[in-house]
């Protein structure tokens, strides 16, 4: 029983090792973003809050193509947050 454990210890470990790795990959200039090619997206400017060093900044704009709502993006590795917006219009 013990070995049986040990094993499973070893997989679940390398396994939880390999996907932590897979996260630390970086590409050139954003070259691994989902493809966007021959779609045009909102290339207008996003307001830009730049924060004192050890603090991340925060670009925001209203989402194109979703009236109402609100995107804020930091410069760490942070899902961007989506809020509503009464003052973004389509």
């Amino acid at each position: 029983m013990k070995r049986r454990s040990r094993y499973l210890t070893a997989v679940v470990s390398v396994v939880v090792a390999v996907s932590a790795l897979a996260g630390c990959s970086s590409d050139k200039r954003g070259m691994g973003d989902s493809p966007v090619s021959n779609h045009r997206g909102d290339d207008s400017p996003a307001s830009v809050t730049n924060f004192p060093d050890h603090f991340a900044n925060i670009a925001t704009k209203c989402v194109a193509g979703a009236p109402g709502f609100r995107a804020f993006v930091t410069t760490r590795e942070a899902a961007p947050v989506i809020l509503a917006d009464p003052t973004c219009k389509g």
